[in-house]
């Protein structure tokens, strides 16, 4: 026997799939498949029971995999049914961790922003930008009304107003998200939504403060937000090149962040 002939005296360690194992990824293959729809009864725990050749014992193991998963939802006395699965109830839960990542979120919101806004500009549809718009429309409210409270003085209305806007800010490029229609694009933005907010509020707050030191009235309401908007509706894909940098102050603005 040759040297190379020789089988190495070392064990090998197999992984043996569970009958439950199996059952789950099976069951969990139909639900993503689509054969079982969201919000739809699958068969019984005696039926499955039947249809994989197991016992009950191990369907309902599975099917407790698959509600912690959370692709089902078992209802006493009534049965299991098909959740429409989202990543937001797990991504909320490590949100925390990223909270100093500063430069992170920047590039995290670059990176999605931008490619929302484009697909935005190409395959929105007419109800997607009515529902931008009335986003555009409260945050340019709300936005006045901050304005009014900052340079009247009232600072700490101002400060305390400051969420209501920020919320406003938020809505509207989350509006621009979810004309994706991309499920994990809009569950990962909504996974970032607290930084998202920090973010926005200590641009905007800086930005204003700038004009308000700098002389400068308030903008008005042809600012970067319209235009985006303005992008969109008229399908401009060269105007929309700078303008996520712009908002997210990656780029620096003339009258926003520095002054000729």
């Amino acid at each position: 026997m040759t040297k190379e002939n020789v089988v190495p005296n070392r064990k090998f360690k197999v992984n043996k799939v569970s009958v439950v194992e199996q059952v789950c990824e099976t069951m969990k293959q139909a639900i993503l498949d689509g054969t079982w729809e969201p919000n739809t009864r699958i068969p019984s725990e005696t039926e499955l029971s039947n249809m994989f050749g197991v016992n009950r014992l191990s369907v309902r193991m599975a099917i407790q995999k698959l509600n912690t998963l959370g692709l089902t939802e078992t209802k006493i006395g009534d049965g299991t049914y098909v959740r429409k699965f989202s990543l937001r109830p797990f991504l909320n839960e490590i949100t925390d961790l990223y909270a100093e990542q500063h430069e992170e979120v920047i590039q995290l919101r670059h990176l999605l922003e931008k490619e929302c806004l484009f697909k935005a500009i190409k395959d929105s549809t007419q109800e997607d930008q009515e529902k931008i718009k009335q986003a555009l429309d409260t945050y340019h409210q709300d936005m006045k009304k901050f304005n009014e409270l900052f340079y009247s003085g009232k600072t700490q209305e101002a400060k305390d107003f400051l969420d209501e806007v920020v919320d406003a800010d938020f809505n509207f490029h989350y509006q621009i998200v979810k004309t994706s229609h991309n499920q994990l694009y809009k569950d990962i933005y909504f996974m970032v939504q607290n930084l998202i907010r920090n973010q926005i509020m200590q641009l905007l707050y800086q930005r204003t403060q700038n004009r308000f030191k700098a002389g400068l009235p308030p903008l008005d309401e042809n600012e970067t937000h319209m235009w985006m908007y303005r992008c969109i509706v008229n399908r401009d894909e060269e105007l929309a090149k700078n303008l996520t940098d712009e908002m997210l102050g990656i780029m620096p603005v003339s009258g926003l962040d520095y002054f000729e």
